[in-house]
């Protein structure tokens, strides 16, 4: 379960009773051995997304020879919903031509300037031609759907090498978020663990692939968010050590503990402004009659 965690390691810090005069102490390992020790969590977050990505990728393929763009969800008042386009449809081709990944189809979508483009669908077994009209919108040109990547299946080694690229891929995705959420683009936002439980239950009804597909790209979020220079956090941590390993001596141990403390607690003062937006919201979205579709993001 994602629910977070926290190691203290014994003789963490110098200002630890004894912590200086005990040979086990973290303080007194190689800086190298320590650094490596902060990477382990991060680093073991991205082994378990690229095992999911595996799994995924080798139990869920494309459901023809080429590449495919599963739709999990098909948004309201969007372009993709008044093409008749729904959720469990497969894109197979755009304007008569495949596609190797969800980046393809993407490319292919933008390539026509919001001109309209005739997607070949497949819906069990019938396969449609559904013309859509993309719509602009921070500068580039969204349908409306919230796709996931189906590739053919491929031997092994293949399947994994893809893994890890899923993996470097959600990390730029993630990177990307993080810039438009600072720049304060329509549309980005954060979520609580109580958002994140809500989205998991949605895909779950879907099927077992949405499942595995959103932890993953939890996985990679923990990974990367542990790995960012940001107080209290695994990142902040490693960046100081690297400065130790520089400048060859000891950061003030009274500095890093005030910064890794006032970290702390505005990750979660944040954490709990989140949790309050997003129990409202749930609580708005129960008492919202089925009938009054929400509007589009």
């Amino acid at each position: 379960m994602p629910l977070g965690g926290f190691v203290q390691i014994k003789g963490m810090s110098s200002l630890e009773d004894g912590a200086e005069e005990d040979p086990r102490s973290f303080i007194n390992r190689p800086r190298w051995a320590r650094f490596l020790v902060l990477g382990a969590g991060p680093g073991f977050n991205y082994i378990m997304a690229a095992a999911l990505y595996f799994m995924y990728l080798w139990v869920w393929p494309s459901p023809v020879d080429t590449a495919a763009v599963e739709l999990g969800d098909v948004q309201p008042a969007t372009p993709a919903q008044a093409a008749g386009l729904l959720s469990g449809d497969f894109i197979i081709s755009v304007d008569g031509k495949t596609f190797d990944d969800l980046g393809g189809f993407k490319s292919a979508i933008a390539a026509q300037k919001g001109a309209a483009v005739t997607l070949g669908v497949m819906r069990g077994s019938e396969t449609l031609a559904l013309p859509v009209t993309p719509l602009e919108r921070n500068g580039g040109y969204i349908i409306g759907i919230a796709p996931n990547e189906r590739l053919p299946r491929m031997p092994l080694h293949i399947t994994a090498a893809n893994a890890v690229i899923q993996c470097v891929n959600e990390t730029a995705r993630t990177l990307s978020a993080f810039g438009a959420l600072f720049r304060r683009e329509p549309g980005v936002d954060v979520g609580s663990p109580i958002a994140i439980v809500a989205d998991m239950k949605d895909r779950i009804a879907k099927g077992a692939s949405f499942f595995v597909i959103i932890l993953a790209m939890l996985s990679v979020n923990l990974g990367l968010l542990n790995l960012l220079p940001v107080p209290s956090l695994d990142g902040i941590k490693m960046v100081f050590l690297a400065l130790e390993g520089v400048s060859r001596r000891d950061l003030n141990a009274k500095f890093q503990v005030y910064v890794n403390a006032a970290g702390l607690l505005a990750l979660l003062g944040l954490m709990v402004v989140l949790m309050g937006r997003d129990t409202i919201r749930l609580v708005n979205k129960a008492r919202t009659p089925a009938s009054e579709p929400a509007a589009a993001p």
